[in-house]
């Protein structure tokens, strides 16, 4: 399999966590690319151009991080990563996943000349940030698909969005994610 990835994005960070904890490491081909300069390598592989992007040992190619996320979850070692309540785990992954998309947002607007940046977006997008902080679910003792999700995401706005002070007033969230840190997985895809 190859996997396209770029280090600093939360969305290929958690595609690589899920790589560690299924034990997929020794089967994946990594190319790590930029995915702002349409490398020829990512475009051949996925025209979108977006990363992460998997393709297949039987050359299928496998688009956006939760997806990916299920299909090694499928031929990885180990537990599910959907286990339990399936559907709540890809609620969990999704609402996550939402954070992520609106931090992402944020950092992509702000790399506009400050002329050309739109603030009501930008107002917009923090506004879905910090509703969505207190809605995250964790649990200690559990590193599923939603879990996943959650840590790349907080660990997202810790990397790139620092003025964001989400620990002080989340500090269940802030004490869960500093434990999560310590794993393997999360510790080995660090930006």
């Amino acid at each position: 399999m190859k996997l396209y990835f770029n280090r600093p994005s939360p969305y290929a960070r958690k595609v690589r966590v899920v790589v560690h904890e299924k034990q997929l490491g020794e089967r994946i081909a990594w190319h790590e690319v930029d995915p702002w300069a349409d490398p020829r390598e990512l475009l051949a592989a996925s025209p979108l151009g977006k990363v992460p992007a998997l393709v297949a040992d039987d050359g299928t190619l496998f688009t956006e991080s939760l997806t990916i996320a299920e299909y090694l979850d499928s031929i990885g070692s180990g537990p599910s990563l959907l286990a339990g309540e399936a559907m709540k785990v890809r609620a969990r992954a999704a609402l996550a996943q939402g954070l992520i998309d609106a931090s992402f947002g944020i950092v992509i607007e702000r790399r506009r000349p400050g002329e050309r940046q739109w603030d009501a977006w930008l107002d917009r997008l923090r506004r879905a940030v910090d509703r969505t902080l207190p809605k995250l679910d964790v649990a200690d003792g559990r590193f599923d698909l939603g879990d996943i999700s959650t840590a790349c995401a907080l660990a997202y706005l810790d990397f790139r969005l620092p003025e964001v002070k989400w620990r002080e007033p989340h500090r269940r969230l802030s004490a869960w994610l500093d434990g999560v840190n310590r794993r393997p997985s999360m510790a080995a895809t660090a930006a």
